[in-house]
């Protein structure tokens, strides 16, 4: 979708405030060190606090960035793939009351890792074609803490790190704002069973009580549906997407202004593979290489990357940046905004 007079303004980004470096985890017997080689994080940042506490901090972060009271917001959209901290019970309208947005419809968007840029997407949509709403606050926080989730080592070409962003989507900018020009999403349903694989359901929770191994389900996935093949299906799903989204802002795939991209914070040998190549078919913005030091951030992968991006000038006045999300599911999002 286009958006005419949309603006994304002060991503902010706050890290756990401890590091696990490569090094301790090749030590630690966490991870191998080929792979940890492989997969090229550097560290990966951990947290004490509960997820929702470090989206507390990042929202408060961009509120004061953008000089706008909590209590002007007409929602706020909090994502997240992992524990929030409680069960049966909103982490959205936590941070509403925390940050004193009394006015704001809270509402929680679960996506898995796509999450973000989904919830960037449904606000952008809620000012476009309803005149009565207000600026949104868009919040994600995950943390993947143990015993409960192997970071390191429990998924197939990804390590965790624990994180929050946010920021603030309006119909007028505000302090570090950029203007988003589109949005496009597509999703693979059929491959909703790669986080599942063939375990029965069950009747509770049972995160904490057993680590969480998503190359489990994966490998399992695999035995079960060999016709689909992840690889060839996201390098399709990639190349389609960000075309979506290129032709909505009517911006050409080798447009002069494209300058940088950030895409998922997945391990290198990952990103080298099907996600780079596959983005570079579509569009010619360099891709800047971003999680090194973070891991991938759950849901908060796009809003980091624009935060990083914007730090690091790697656009100017008129410029643009492309934003590529993906999460389980799965689903797969790009956005294009516009340096002011």
């Amino acid at each position: 979708m286009r958006f005419d007079a949309v603006y994304l303004s002060a991503p902010a980004t706050v890290l756990g405030e401890g590091l696990h470096t490569r090094e301790q985890a090749v030590a630690d017997a966490l991870i191998s060190a080929q792979d940890a080689e492989r997969y090229g994080y550097r560290g990966l940042p951990t947290a004490t606090a509960a997820p929702v506490e470090l989206a507390e901090r990042a929202a408060r972060r961009t509120l004061a960035e953008a000089g706008l009271p909590a209590a002007d917001l007409g929602a706020l959209l909090h994502a997240w793939t992992h524990h929030q901290g409680h069960e049966f019970w909103s982490p959205a309208h936590y941070l509403a009351d925390r940050l004193g947005a009394a006015a704001a419809v809270p509402l929680g968007i679960q996506q898995m890792c796509n999450g973000g840029l989904t919830a960037v997407d449904r606000a952008a949509r809620d000012l476009a074609v309803d005149p009565g709403a207000g600026p949104a606050l868009v919040t994600t926080a995950d943390c993947f803490p143990a015993p409960g989730f192997d970071r390191w080592g429990g998924d197939y070409g990804v390590a965790y790190g624990d994180g929050a962003t946010s920021v603030l989507v309006d119909r007028v900018p505000h302090a570090g704002a950029v203007r988003l020009l589109s949005v496009a999403t597509v999703a693979v349903a059929a491959l909703e069973g790669m986080h599942r694989g063939n375990a029965p359901f069950t009747p509770a929770p049972v995160s904490g009580t057993k680590t969480l191994l998503p190359r489990v389900s994966k490998k399992e996935f695999r035995a079960l549906r060999p016709e689909l093949d992840f690889g060839p299906v996201a390098c399709r799903a990639v190349v389609d997407v960000v075309g979506r989204a290129l032709a909505d802002a009517r911006v050409a795939p080798d447009d002069a202004r494209l300058r940088a991209a950030g895409l998922p914070r997945l391990a290198r040998h990952v990103m080298d593979g099907p996600y780079r190549l596959a983005f570079l078919a579509a569009c010619s913005a360099p891709v800047v290489d971003l999680g090194g030091d973070t891991g991938h951030l759950g849901a908060g992968d796009a809003v980091a990357n624009l935060a990083d991006l914007l730090a690091t000038g790697a656009a100017g006045p008129g410029e643009l940046l492309v934003l590529l999300s993906a999460g389980a599911g799965f689903t797969w999002s790009a956005a294009v905004v516009e340096v002011m």
